[in-house]
């Protein structure tokens, strides 16, 4: 038996980070069980830490207990296991390298351009320089650096790391990410560093109607090289006054969502000097994976009917356009970018757009944005409004052959128009997909290829819009809404390693919570301009704050979660109990469990419901919504308990289990005293059921209800935002398989497969396709292709339960997941009334095997088959 798949905090092999009490991973491979290991942690030749041998079967959460890690150390850790026969197998190596841990560890100083910033003015991308020598051959050398705004770095006319649109997106006025790389193979004796900085969510457009400057007016620079030589001696060039600077190199505008102006002519003159400013930033590492180029796809060009020259390449994606193009010098290119094409076959951006003022915006405009109000301020005064996000590139040529990529704007497409008078090749265009590095970890397949389609329209949306955060889509809005986030989680921790991801970005939403408890809507957060605080604290999108750590525990076994998140959930959670009871005194005292109602509040409630159950309402003025606020209250309560019972906090576990059990009375009592509610309308009794707050009788009734309501709607979907994800698996629970498949395989509109048919190679954000053709969240079901249609689910550490649900149409289904705790497989063939499934089950893993036919198996590590006759009655 043999250690594999190493990993520190969830990294393999990562360099610069300031977890200061790292934690080890690993997988094996060989053997069945894991009976021992020990862990050897070292500095060159120095043992920081021996475990000695531990005789356990655990592989994760293994905590460094060595002496205090120092800045800039490299660390090389080993593991050796023994399998369930005391046999030792062959050591394993992997290594990491902390970042800088102290403030006095930064010697650079912050710089910015020498220019007089205006208030409603854009500025070209700031050009910095430094030239230098090296004289000694160099060991190792270290590139720390970061910037308010975007950075591209370069040494020596490499580009430095692979880091797209760094450093990442966070609440930059509560914590700043660094970032650290290895430039050892970059370095000569005569050296030049350049750095391009440019606004990024920083200065530049952010949200809905894209107000600038939310973060701060101007962009700074902070860099550290750090230079080791052979003999012993070390030097640093720092960022300070002596780096030049210019503002006249080739990106003469650059803007996260309207786009870059580059004219391929120009090259920094750097004839200024930069200016060193004061900056207070709580500077962190990344701890996390990092945003990079990714897939790469070819244009093919289409004539719309009108004549419009058109790039299609075939996959929307969130990403960078890149060319090449030989034009006459000051020659012009004008791309912009979008998901679809209209009705007729011509390029549109309709479906992703909003307006805002040309200038800056103060408070009586924001608050008619708000309210709805951008298309009639526009047909107002159409002079002073823009179209937002632009998604435009405008080029110009240099006379010779230019190569042109986006650097410091990401924009969602598929189509491209392009207007130019210069001869162009559609194969010289290509569109790179940019999303946050995950590791692959889980996949799907079946008989039916449009399930298929679906299940990869998910993966590329999850892609689309996991950029550092997770945005709801990567157009018009790209912020990181918590509701979708939550909804999403365990789909999204299927198909790729979300652990580092959504752990970085729950410390933003620690950084975005309010004095009161109050989490935002959008993570991170700047105030009252990005819009939508009339929501903070609605229920399904704040309660992330709980879901979010909750299901990151249950899904990693990471407890430490919760302990870091604790302050934060709970914060919340009493803003929560602030916030129960009827406004109405009187009312209070009319039941027992009046006091336990969630009246307060505007909430976003079932959001997007197909149209013919939308409560007309505007994104300012949202209603109270007292049953899914009473519903989320409890549920939200109810893990609180959990989570704190966990920690041993026993006060708090008391008051929440309270508040649980009294606001789940309170709503059987409010919306379920008459029986389940009549009512075609899906949410409100696929909400009431996944969240387990009826008794026996109540819940059969509700469950009885559904079906029908499924079945009166011909099996298409009826539910919107909250209750998406849970209806299949509720109607799976209910006894109920057949109908969750034909709804999973129902072809009309409003359905998954619908979308498919029409084309679409991401998922919709509505159900009519009207808006955003790239949101990941209505595609949570997917969930239940994982756990349900090929039954894998993790269920403590080293075990899954593998219970498979064959239904539908499907003759086959398999499906792979790579686990905290190793790669376990599922699949199922069905041949006549037989069907046979067959798992691989990891070493070092046991597995409870469930089949539909009531057969129960403990199976440990390695491959086993099982089949079963179709009970009488279950066909599809």
């Amino acid at each position: 038996m043999r250690a594999v798949h190493l990993q520190t905090e969830y990294l393999t092999e990562p360099v610069g980070i300031d977890i200061v009490k790292p934690r080890f991973y690993w997988n094996c491979t060989g053997g069945i069980s894991q009976s021992a290991y020990q862990i050897t942690v070292k500095k060159e030749e120095e043992v920081l830490w021996d475990s000695g041998k531990v005789q356990s079967s655990s592989m994760t959460h293994i905590l460094y207990e060595g002496r205090p890690l120092k800045s800039r150390e490299r660390l090389i850790w080993t593991v050796i296991v023994w399998d369930e026969n005391g046999l030792p197998g062959e050591p394993s190596e992997s290594f990491f390298e902390m970042g800088l841990l102290e403030p006095g560890d930064w010697k650079a100083s912050w710089i910015a351009g020498d220019v007089a910033l205006k208030k409603h003015k854009r500025y070209p991308a700031d050009c910095f320089c430094k030239t230098f020598r090296l004289s000694k051959q160099v060991k190792r050398a270290r590139l720390y650096i970061t910037a308010c705004g975007l950075y591209e770095a370069m040494l020596n006319g490499n580009r430095v790391g692979e880091f797209a649109l760094a450093p990442g997106c966070t609440d930059y006025r509560k914590r700043l990410q660094y970032q650290t790389y290895d430039v050892t193979g970059l370095l000569a004796g005569d050296n030049r560093l350049e750095v391009q900085l440019a606004d990024g969510w920083y200065r530049g457009s952010v949200g809905c109607f894209g107000p600038t400057n939310l973060f701060g007016r101007q962009t700074k620079l902070l860099c550290q090289l750090e230079v080791y030589y052979a003999d012993g001696d070390s030097e640093r060039i720092c960022s300070d006054g002596s780096f030049h600077w210019s503002n006249d190199g080739p990106v003469r505008f650059a803007d996260l969502k309207d786009g870059e102006i580059y004219d391929a002519s120009c090259r920094p003159s750097y004839s200024g000097l930069a200016v060193v400013v004061r900056e207070d930033k709580n500077l962190t590492a990344s701890n996390n994976v990092i945003p990079k180029e990714k897939e790469h796809f070819k244009a093919k060009l289409i004539l719309s009917p009108s004549g419009q020259k058109i790039l299609d390449f075939g996959q929307n994606i969130a990403g960078f356009p890149a060319f090449r193009i030989r034009g006459r010098k000051g020659q012009q290119l004008r791309l912009l970018f979008g998901e679809i094409l209209d009705e007729k076959g011509e390029f549109t951006q309709k479906n992703m757009q909003q307006y805002k003022p040309v200038k800056e915006f103060g408070k009586v405009q924001e608050i008619k944005l708000i309210l709805g109000m951008a298309e009639k301020m526009y047909r107002k005064n159409p002079e002073k409004m823009q179209p937002t996000p632009k998604q435009e590139i405008l080029f110009t040529c240099s006379g010779g052959e230019d190569f042109y990529k986006t650097r410091f704007a990401v924009f969602g497409f598929r189509y491209a128009l392009i207007e130019t008078d210069a001869k162009f090749q559609a194969e010289d265009f290509e569109a790179i997909a940019v999303y946050s590095d995950m590791e692959r970890t889980g996949t799907f397949a079946c008989s039916n290829d449009l399930v298929n389609r679906f299940f990869e329209n998910t993966v590329w949306s999850m892609k689309g819009n996991f950029l550092d955060i997770p945005t709801d889509c990567p157009t018009r809005e790209r912020l990181g809404w918590t509701g979708d986030a939550q909804v999403f989680f365990n789909t999204g921790a299927y198909i790729m390693n979300t652990a580092p991801f959504f752990r970085k970005w729950m410390r933003d939403m620690e950084d975005g919570e309010l004095p009161d408890g109050v989490v935002p809507s959008v993570v991170p957060y700047a105030g009252f301009e990005m819009m939508y605080n009339t929501t903070g604290g609605s229920v399904g999108w704040a309660d992330a704050a709980v879901f979010l750590p909750y299901r990151y525990w249950k899904r990693y076994g990471d407890r430490r979660i919760l302990e870091q998140t604790y302050a934060m959930a709970r914060d919340y959670a009493m803003f929560a109990i602030g916030n129960t009871g009827f406004a109405d005194k009187k009312k209070t005292k009319e039941a027992p469990y009046n006091k336990y109602v969630y009246e307060k509040g505007r909430h976003l409630g079932e959001w997007l419901e197909p149209e013919e159950f939308q409560e007309k309402i505007g994104a300012g003025s949202q209603l109270k919504q007292i049953e899914t606020a009473t519903a989320y209250f409890s549920h939200t309560m109810k893990l609180m308990a959990e989570i704190a019972e966990e920690l041993g906090r026993k006060e708090d576990q008391a008051l929440f289990a309270e508040y649980a059990e009294g606001s789940r009375r309170a709503y059987q009592e409010m919306f379920f005293s008459e029986g389940a509610p009549d009512t075609d309308r899906q949410a409100k009794l696929v909400r009431p059921l996944a969240l387990g707050l009826l008794e026996e009788s109540q819940k059969k009734a509700a469950q009885k209800r559904l079906a029908r309501a499924v079945e009166n709607r011909q099996y298409r979907i009826g539910t919107g935002f909250l209750s998406t994800p849970f209806i299949l698996p509720v109607l799976t629970e209910a006894g109920y398989a057949k109908l969750a498949y034909k709804m999973l395989e129902n072809r009309q509109a409003p359905g998954w497969l619908y979308e498919v048919e029409q084309g679409a190679t991401t998922v919709w954000e509505d159900w009519e396709g009207t808006v955003s053709h790239n949101h990941y969240s209505p595609s949570a079901v997917c969930q239940w292709l994982f756990d349900t249609a090929a039954g894998i689910r993790v269920e403590g550490e080293n075990h899954f339960v593998l219970a498979p649900v064959p239904g539908g149409s499907l003759t086959w289904a398999k499906s792979s997941y790579h686990s905290i705790y190793g790669k376990v497989k599922s699949q199922w063939v069905k041949d006549g009334e037989q069907i046979c499934c067959t798992f691989e089950i990891p070493a070092n893993t046991t597995a409870e095997i469930v089949l539909p036919d009531g057969q129960h198996y403990e199976a440990a590590a390695g491959t086993c088959s099982y089949s079963y006759t179709i009970p009488k009655g279950n066909e599809s």
